[in-house]
């Protein structure tokens, strides 16, 4: 069987990407023939290609039709339906948050994969038939990701695996206040790891979500499952295969990732439980079964029975198009912009100057004011003194002059406060923009 495989990325080893990897592999493994189609390739591409895969980012490159195309992410999905009208496919869901991975709607798409309970919600949210659905949870390649040696009696060493920042410095301070030594690899780090299967069995905690979090499961770490969205807490024999079902990812995530509550998660760590959830996940998480559920669903599409007429077909290609193409009506296209370039449309570049502009205007007038009020503050002293020290002034005079200075004082310290506060509304609101900015660019640079 000749299977076309569609995803964003080929480049960066995040979730989708390993599973392109891990599946192409699996299928070739079995004696198919497997092409893959993503518009942004980098490294990963080129290994995959050194392994005999066919890696391209333009739809001429795949001159060979394939026999089913598996649709992962909307537009490349288009693509690929486009180019071969007449191919049944499955689609993909992966996140049961962003708009490039929700299903649509289109006669070749014949069936459709959600990867946990919450993508299967939302799946049978938009439409899709309950009869065609299959749901197939991620897998590990055991073996790459071998077993580690028994976990130590405490923990020493912790790697945080993570795509988002916001909840790193309480990982660090939960890890620093426990005496664990942490070690942080992702996107959100700049610092990544191409042979992560040496990596975790160096590691007895990992801080994690989805297929990181469940490849260092079953290598035999103990697993924190959390990351910037949220906070479920350390996966064991009780909560294992529930969690499963939630591909340990998003839908787990219901708690703030506070100090409190990693440390909490860490003062369960326990070297006999890790030991059983490992084997339970080396068991149910093999990719061989994963394969052959994929190979089920691609046969199930390519056998199904449809009237559709190619009319319909080119007319559900068009409506594609309408949603997912860039026009000034703000449908499908502008939250995938978002998702996919962190903005809802193009930024606009002159709106950015101006508020820099006026935020810089807003902080030279607060510095000035600043510079007075440190000079009003260095009289107040002298001033407060003068009094005292003129014996031939009245104890009430006194009494009175100092009143007055100390309301002065704290009159002065009022504005200094709403000054800090001014710097720290102005600090949250440019800040962001320059974060945003240079993720944008590293993103683009990869």
């Amino acid at each position: 069987m000749r299977v076309l495989i569609t995803n964003l990325f080929v480049s960066r080893n995040s979730g989708t990407e390993v599973v392109v990897e891990l599946l192409a592999d699996g299928l070739r493994g079995a004696g198919h023939q497997t092409m893959v189609l993503a518009p942004t390739l980098g490294d990963m591409a080129d290994r995959m290609r050194r392994r005999g895969h066919h890696v391209a980012d333009r739809i001429a490159e795949i001159v060979e039709k394939p026999d089913i195309i598996h649709g992962q992410h909307l537009t490349p999905c288009l693509t690929a339906l486009a180019r071969f009208p007449d191919v049944p496919a499955v689609f993909s869901c992966h996140s049961a948050f962003f708009e490039i991975e929700a299903p649509m709607h289109h006669p070749q798409i014949r069936r459709w994969i959600a990867v946990d309970e919450a993508c299967k919600a939302k799946c049978l949210s938009r439409g899709v038939p309950a009869d065609r659905l299959d749901l197939i949870y991620n897998a590990v390649d055991l073996h790459r990701f071998k077993p580690r040696l028994p976990l130590p009696s405490r923990p020493a060493r912790a790697l945080l695996l993570t795509k988002n920042f916001e909840h790193q410095q309480a990982v660090r301070e939960a890890c620093s206040k426990s005496n664990i030594a942490l070690d942080e690899v992702g996107p959100a780090t700049e610092r990544f790891s191409h042979q992560l299967e040496k990596d975790l069995p160096e590691y007895d905690i990992v801080f994690a979500t989805a297929r990181m979090a469940l490849e260092a499961a079953a290598v035999g770490c103990s697993v924190v499952v959390c990351d910037a969205r949220g906070f479920a807490g350390l996966l064991d024999t009780a909560n294992m295969e529930a969690w499963r079902r939630m591909n340990l990812g998003v839908g787990l995530l219901t708690r703030p990732t506070t100090v409190e509550n990693l440390m909490e998660a860490i003062s369960r760590f326990d070297a006999g439980d890790a030991a059983k959830v490992c084997a339970y996940f080396r068991e149910v998480a093999d990719v061989s079964h994963f394969v052959q559920e994929h190979l089920k669903a691609y046969n199930q599409a390519i056998q199904a029975q449809t009237n559709t007429t190619a009319d319909e077909r080119s007319l559900a290609t068009a409506r594609w198009i309408e949603e997912i193409g860039v026009s000034v009506a703000p449908r499908r296209w502008a939250h995938i912009v978002k998702e996919v370039h962190g903005w809802q449309v193009s930024p606009d570049q002159t709106a950015l100057v101006e508020l820099l502009q006026s935020n810089t205007k807003t902080l030279e007038s607060n510095v000035a004011s600043l510079v007075e009020l440190g000079e009003q503050v260095k009289a107040i002293g002298p001033e407060i003194a003068k009094p005292i020290l003129d014996a031939s002034a009245s104890l009430d005079r006194v009494a009175q002059d100092s009143q007055a200075r100390l309301h002065r004082i704290d009159d002065e310290l009022s504005r200094l406060s709403n000054f800090v506060n001014e710097i720290k509304r102005l600090y949250n609101g440019m800040i962001p923009l320059f974060i945003r900015r240079m993720f944008l660019r590293v993103r683009r640079r990869g």
